[in-house]
């Protein structure tokens, strides 16, 4: 495993899905594959379906989940990086910060009181981020969410630069 994968917690989803998009008609399926967290490709499914057209949508599992589990590259698209990414609304914890904000401001408490107030909400959050929040893999070239999967060698902590690499034309 690589030495950025290395230093992240073994704890994850304790089930195995999959949100893709559907080729056909845009429409996002949450599917949940059967097969335990940490085991190989044994059971997973070769293919999924769409809920809303019913399209069929290959999956190649046995590429790139190995005999420990870890998922190296996307089955669904077969590109060859995953991003590693915690599992948590970003609009939601933006929401927390600006509402704390707005509290200590509205309180009109001292400064001292107000970066106290701060630095209390900043270390909840690092408490939550490394102790609680699970994490999940996202694919650069398709978007799908893969939860339940230990992250392979060639996963990498999110990187926005990648990830804007691979939006398509016109969804900017």
């Amino acid at each position: 495993m690589s030495d950025d994968a290395a230093f992240i917690p073994a704890r994850d989803h304790s089930v195995r899905s999959v949100v893709s998009g559907c080729e056909t008609c845009a429409h996002w399926t949450d599917v949940t594959l059967i097969g335990p967290c940490g085991a190989d490709a044994t059971g997973l499914p070769a293919s999924l379906h769409c809920e809303s057209c019913s399209a069929e949508r290959p999956a190649h599992w046995p590429e790139h989940v190995d005999d420990m589990g870890h998922l190296d590259g996307c089955p669904l698209c077969d590109y060859h990086t995953l991003a590693i990414q915690k599992d948590f609304n970003a609009r939601f914890g933006l929401a927390v910060v600006v509402i704390t904000f707005g509290l200590l401001l509205f309180l009109q408490l001292p400064l001292a009181w107000t970066l106290a107030g701060l630095v209390a909400v900043a270390l909840l959050d690092w408490a939550l981020l490394r102790l609680v929040i699970k994490r999940l893999l996202i694919c650069y070239r398709c978007k799908a969410l893969f939860r339940g999967f230990l992250p392979g060698e060639r996963c990498r902590p999110f990187d926005l630069a990648t990830w804007e690499a691979h939006v398509p034309a016109g969804d900017d």
